[in-house]
């Protein structure tokens, strides 16, 4: 690459679709960093793969309906590739049945002669390699294709060095100045004791069932819950907290990300009891908004909050057990010294560990040296 001119990458990901999810958010984190801050090495475009909100859908409609548009799309990146005249194509993946698509865009890279990442967001990596069912084939035959390939947990990353592949990097989400521009804005707010907020979309494998079980018979509290729900999940779910919900349970739909944020600051206990993460962005602006934090231990949960050092940064369960969240959640409500230490350890970690600048000039590095 000369000097004077910029090494150009393509990044292909979800961005702007209604129902924001934790890839839609973290390529927009990027975009924007890129927009506002000009780099002295990369020059990077986008090229949207945004197929609308599948959530609810059944798996055969997924396949229908991602087909007909990644035709398309195939057609598409190839103008872009030549247009642009990119260097690198990097595919931002969500696993499932989108890897067919993440391996077709690697194809075609590579049949231009453009270099490759692909950036894997999903935490159910050493769970595929154990069963070695169909996700794995494809998961093989990418990392196999692509110069470099990107995950965002040490778990993956040590399955994958594990089964001898050599081209693996870890790389994790960013805390965005979007998030402590607000928390700045916003830090006049004060914690209300006994409320807890659950943040994320309101779907069965967030531990929502299991949340509400765990809080119907703990007294005096107030959830909040906040994200896209379904109104048959809505209905669901207020059913399964039974009579008198109004008193203690609120289900409040999407909400914009200032009033997220907002939410965050002023809950006593963030709880996110989900079976399943990458690199989950509401923990990490939970733990930038100092929240006593409940969670399980998938995906990058366990490094994000220091599990395996057993420092207080926030306290885990085991995913699908409403009973041990409950005792979780009690111990996070009744010492209060302990929940505070855990929110202002929490916010120290994130600031210092997973700073924007920081993570976009190893992404940079990733890119140039692919």
């Amino acid at each position: 690459m000369k000097k004077d001119k910029k090494y150009k990458v393509l990044l292909c990901s979800s961005m702007g679709h209604k129902v924001v999810g934790g890839i839609t958010r973290w390529t927009g984190n990027v975009m924007s960093h890129y927009n506002t801050n000009v780099s002295e090495s990369v020059e990077l475009h986008l090229f949207s793969t945004e197929t609308g909100n599948t959530a609810g859908m059944t798996n055969l409609k997924r396949w229908s309906n991602g087909l007909v548009k990644y035709i398309g799309m195939l057609r598409a990146l190839r103008h872009s590739i030549a247009k642009n005249e990119i260097n690198l194509v990097h595919v931002v993946s969500s696993g499932s049945f989108s890897l067919l698509k993440d391996l077709a865009f690697i194809s075609v890279a590579g049949r231009k002669k453009v270099k490759t990442v692909v950036h894997f967001h999903f935490g159910r990596i050493p769970e595929i390699f154990e069963t070695k069912h169909w996700e794995y084939k494809l998961l093989h035959r990418i990392i196999g294709k692509a110069d470099t390939a990107i995950v965002i947990d040490k778990k993956s990353y040590d399955t994958l060095m594990h089964a001898g592949y050599k081209n693996i990097r870890l790389l994790p989400n960013p805390l965005t100045p979007t998030v402590t521009g607000l928390i700045e804005k916003n830090k006049h707010i004060l914690r209300k004791e006994r409320t807890l907020l659950f943040a994320g979309q309101t779907i069965v494998t967030k531990g929502v069932y299991e949340l509400i079980n765990a809080c119907k018979t703990i007294p005096d509290i107030h959830l909040k819950m906040i994200g896209h729900v379904f109104e048959e999940m809505k209905t669901n779910l207020l059913a399964q907290a039974g009579e008198g919900h109004e008193r203690w349970l609120s289900i409040a739909g999407e909400q914009d990300f200032e009033t997220t944020i907002k939410e965050m600051l002023s809950c006593g206990v963030f709880v996110l009891p989900t079976y399943t993460e990458g690199f989950p962005n509401v923990i990490i602006e939970s733990m930038a908004c100092g929240c006593p934090i409940v969670t399980t231990n998938v995906g990058a949960i366990p490094e994000m909050l220091d599990i395996d050092n057993g420092d207080n940064y926030g306290l885990w369960v085991e995913p699908k057990n409403a009973e041990k969240l409950r005792g979780a959640i009690l111990r996070m409500l009744n010492d209060k010294d302990f929940a505070a230490r855990c929110g202002a350890n929490a916010q120290n970690r994130v600031n210092e560990k997973y700073g924007m600048p920081k993570i976009l000039q190893q992404i940079e590095e990733i890119w140039l040296n692919s």
